[in-house]
């Protein structure tokens, strides 16, 4: 970065610390909770008779179950810091699904901040940072369940101007 850059080291140090983990055991009355919420009707999620013929070989969560927003996450897991800039955005969310969630099975979610970078925006928004928030999660047997990522942007603000966050 050049000179004047809104990233300091301290900010560099956090990149890839990851948080401890927060557990969660799954509950049949969580999936309950989650599909009703959802308005899921699939019945791969809801009738465990015909899940159990499924190739799942019974019922399981719909995958956005185990997603936690990652910006949230992040605020949770203590990863919020004071940031150069009052203004802010959310940039964005990505999942990424690799096993099912079973009622019985026990959460366990790390977060870190993946990436720092800083932009020039345009004269409505000034110098902007992005943040990069990942949320692993893995079930009792150590398999990685999901991933989700955040990006989290604050910006300057325009210059001399007022304006509102955007969240």
């Amino acid at each position: 970065m050049a000179d004047g850059s809104v990233i300091t080291e301290e900010m560099r140090r956090l990149i890839g610390v990851e948080t401890p983990p927060y557990v969660i055991e799954v509950e049949r009355g969580d999936l309950r909770r989650f599909v009703e919420a959802t308005g899921e009707s699939n019945r791969l999620f809801t009738d465990e008779d015909w899940a159990r013929r499924s190739q799942h070989g019974g019922v399981v969560f719909p995958p956005t179950f185990f997603c936690p927003d990652p910006i949230i996450a992040a605020k949770l897991a203590g990863l919020e810091r004071p940031w150069p800039f009052k203004y802010s955005i959310d940039g964005g969310s990505e999942w990424e699904f690799f096993a099912p969630v079973r009622v019985g099975d026990r959460l366990r979610l790390a977060a870190k901040i993946a990436d720092l970078s800083e932009k020039q925006g345009s004269a409505q928004t000034g110098r902007m940072l992005f943040t990069i928030i990942e949320v692993r999660c893995t079930n009792q047997r150590d398999e990685l369940v999901g991933i989700a990522r955040g990006t989290g942007i604050v910006y300057e603000g325009p210059v001399g101007g007022k304006g509102e966050s955007a969240a």
